[in-house]
């Protein structure tokens, strides 16, 4: 499920509100029958796993203390992944090995790695918990084109290959059309249009989502 919308008209704060790092002011947020914004914080706990973040900045969501074989085994940790430390290490370098990394990176900080690669190891982390949903909140936005390319590839097999589900936020509607079968279009904090992606992109009805797709930069031949 992508979301599109303007800069301002709500993508984040949904997305965050889902997840409960936001409270709702009104409404209720329901994952799988459960109402998690009533939903106490011990069970919200347990739950956790199943809901996962990429954020838009792969650097300041790690932290540059800790290596990054830390960063990704300590979620399964605190979520009763893996039956020992050896296990949770082995599953790490699987992992690191699955997003187009090395086992020698297990060993290294942060700093050491490229934007594109710190944002593969935030994938990597993302995937450890085994979660069903995970939220990519403008999460190749600040990479370059070339690396957007491989990146954007790297989630869409990474979903073929672990059954999960994206909801995937971008002011980018080319990134948000490869990436998504349905597709929700904001304005204001209301959601304006909802759909298949493809119709949507073929027969907007929105007068404001056709504006969006007119927005959408086109080459021509000479």
């Amino acid at each position: 499920m992508g979301i599109v919308g303007e800069s301002g008209c709500g993508k984040t704060t949904l997305g965050r509100t889902i997840l409960q790092l936001v409270e709702a002011s009104s409404g209720k947020v329901f994952f799988e029958g459960k109402d998690l914004s009533s939903m106490p914080k011990s069970a919200l706990r347990e739950i956790r796993k199943d809901l996962q973040i990429i954020f838009q900045d792969p650097y300041s969501s790690l932290n540059p203390r800790i290596t990054i074989g830390k960063a990704i085994t300590e979620p399964m940790k605190v979520h009763g992944i893996c039956t020992s430390g050896e296990a949770r290490n082995r599953k790490a370098i699987e992992l690191l090995k699955k997003v187009g990394l090395e086992e020698q990176h297990f060993y290294r900080y942060p700093h050491e790695f490229s934007g594109g690669q710190r944002q593969r190891v935030c994938i990597a982390r993302a995937l450890s918990v085994n979660p069903k949903l995970i939220i990519c909140d403008e999460s190749v936005s600040a990479l370059d084109v070339s690396i957007q390319a491989q990146v954007l590839n790297l989630l869409n097999d990474l979903k073929r290959e672990f059954n999960f589900t994206y909801l995937f936020i971008s002011h980018d509607l080319s990134v948000v059309r490869f990436m998504s079968d349905r597709l929700i279009v904001m304005k204001a904090g209301k959601i304006e249009e909802i759909g298949d992606s493809d119709r949507i992109y073929a027969h907007p009805e929105s007068e404001y989502t056709k504006k969006l797709l007119g927005a959408i930069p086109r080459i021509k031949a000479d």
